[in-house]
């Protein structure tokens, strides 16, 4: 019998509790164990100035409460987390919470980027990808895999730096260097906000969001042609032809929703795949990137922020494995979980 969808909802909301504390001890056990700390690079600085390095470096770190135990260090910091939804300080000084999730921070350019990147993606994939099932090995299948291909060969950066080629030699010269292209034209960052402005930031978001969506675009494309091409020969699509349906019906009804379903399980391995590609190419146009905190984070050994960062990416990969699981329920009524 198969569950309500509110009881089963539920029950896979409550099986992510574990996974999420999996996560968080792997993250913080991943960047305790890297060699050094934050406050490495001070025993130079002090060394240069006639002090002991180690006991400065040792100072520094019973300050900062790194000199604990390992166990002990990851209970503090979850308890406060939980108990608090504190991340902890940054060993530069603030609350972690603001450096990652503040308006600095760009989590909002990569949260929209993220969106406009799988929504161009998903509704020009599905039925590009239907169209050259259906049209295989003609020109229409030709030129939409063509373009497919390139989405997936070039990287991010690679279309990033050739854009930035194209505008500096054809459109504006005095975009000469990586950052200049910006979230708006640079003559309106200071100017009030107007019709004027937000269709400059509609603009300079089109070509950052079509590629960080171009892998994801081609990854569609491909897995809805693969999964229509397996479909349209089946017995039961022959079936309902012998009914006298229409092609179209036998089409949409059958073909499509069962050649559909696939792809929604990749739809949770898609996401954090986004966030992370939007990285280089953000920072190539001069976009503000979460991503780039993450890297700074990383050369940095800034302990706390980047286990919250590396939290948060998984939890991308987490609500979007649940989210499919959940459209999958939805949309296909024979699927049964016990």
């Amino acid at each position: 019998m198969r569950p309500p969808l509110i009881q089963y909802s539920i029950k896979r909301i409550l099986a992510v509790i574990p996974v999420f504390l999996a996560v968080a001890f792997i993250s913080f056990s991943l960047v305790s164990l890297y060699p050094g700390d934050f406050f490495t690079p001070s025993m130079i600085g002090a060394a240069l100035s006639g002090q002991d390095p180690y006991a400065v470096h040792t100072a520094l770190r019973i300050q900062h409460g790194i000199d604990k135990p390992f166990i002990v260090q990851f209970w503090i910091w979850f308890v406060g987390v939980v108990t608090e939804g504190d991340f902890g300080t940054t060993f530069s000084g603030g609350r972690v919470s603001r450096a990652l999730f503040s308006a600095q921070s760009g989590l909002h350019w990569t949260l929209i980027i993220t969106s406009c990147s799988m929504l161009w993606a998903w509704l020009l994939g599905v039925p590009l990808g239907i169209i050259c099932a259906l049209r295989h090995r003609k020109w229409a299948d030709i030129l939409i895999s063509g373009v497919a291909y390139v989405g997936i060969s070039f990287p991010g950066f690679t279309l990033a730096w050739l854009f930035f080629w194209i505008m500096y030699k054809f459109i504006n010269p005095l975009i000469i260097s990586t950052g200049v292209w910006g979230p708006v034209h640079y003559d309106l960052v200071h100017a009030p906000m107007s019709l004027m402005k937000l269709g400059s930031y509609a603009i300079h978001l089109l070509p950052v969001v079509i590629i960080t969506g171009a892998p994801m675009f081609a990854a569609v494309v491909r897995y809805m042609k693969v999964n229509m091409m397996d479909t349209l020969p089946a017995q039961y699509m022959e079936t309902a032809r012998a009914k006298g349906l229409s092609e179209f019906f036998v089409i949409s009804k059958h073909a499509v929703r069962n050649a559909f379903n696939p792809l929604i399980s990749l739809f949770g391995v898609m996401l954090p795949t986004l966030i992370t590609g939007s990285i280089i190419a953000t920072k190539i146009l001069g976009y503000p990137s979460f991503g780039m905190k993450f890297i700074e984070s990383i050369a940095r050994q800034d302990q706390h922020v980047l286990t919250a960062a590396l939290l948060f990416y998984s939890c991308f990969l987490i609500v979007g494995s649940l989210i499919a699981d959940l459209l999958l329920v939805v949309l296909d009524p024979r699927i049964r979980y016990e």
